[in-house]
């Protein structure tokens, strides 16, 4: 069944909530593996694809050579996040753009300098899509954005991701695993 599906599919199983089993698939903290029964024909569920990244990069070379445009393109799947109701939109695989915007060792509105702070351009503009895209019939599988602060170019897509001992969230999380695991 589906509980079995999303057990093949997790790379580690976190714990359970309703209807949910906390999953990390792909260095991504998500519900279910990322494994979706809605938008998914009766007895069927929808995965993500073997390598996101991959095939972002492969879609913006096909409109790249159907266009002669120079574009980006996200691949946007949905996330709940920590203590926060509903969902919004996450890049779940991007080509063609910078996604990270890196604010460290510049200054800030009042000129202290800025030490921890990362924009996230590819998340925040998956969420945009995602909010005209919808969760529901919407049928809307795709939104151009113009006009975004992006820098174009071939970009190493992986430093979206963040190893779970540094992440804010994670690390907490991921050291009492570490100790209940075995690990020293």
């Amino acid at each position: 069944g589906f509980a079995e599906l999303v057990i093949r599919n997790s790379d580690l199983i976190l714990g359970t909530a309703e209807r949910t089993i906390l999953t990390v698939k792909d260095g991504i903290l998500v519900a279910n593996a990322g494994i979706d029964h809605k938008n998914a024909p009766e007895g069927f569920a929808a995965l993500w694809p073997e390598d996101p990244n991959l095939e972002a990069k492969r879609i913006r070379d096909e409109i790249m050579r159907r266009t002669g445009k120079v574009v980006g393109v996200i691949i946007v799947d949905s996330k709940l996040s920590p203590l926060r109701m509903g969902t919004t939109g996450f890049a779940l695989g991007i080509a063609g753009f910078r996604g990270i915007r890196d604010y460290r060792g510049k200054s800030d509105a009042y000129g202290k300098r800025i030490l921890v702070t990362t924009l996230n351009v590819a998340d925040d503009l998956a969420s945009a899509a995602h909010l005209l895209m919808g969760e529901g019939d919407d049928l809307i599988p795709f939104v151009i954005i113009r006009g975004a602060p992006v820098e174009f170019g071939d970009f190493d897509p992986e430093e979206l991701k963040i190893s779970p001992d540094r992440c804010a969230y994670f690390r907490p999380i991921y050291g009492r695993l570490y100790k209940t695991s075995g690990g020293q």
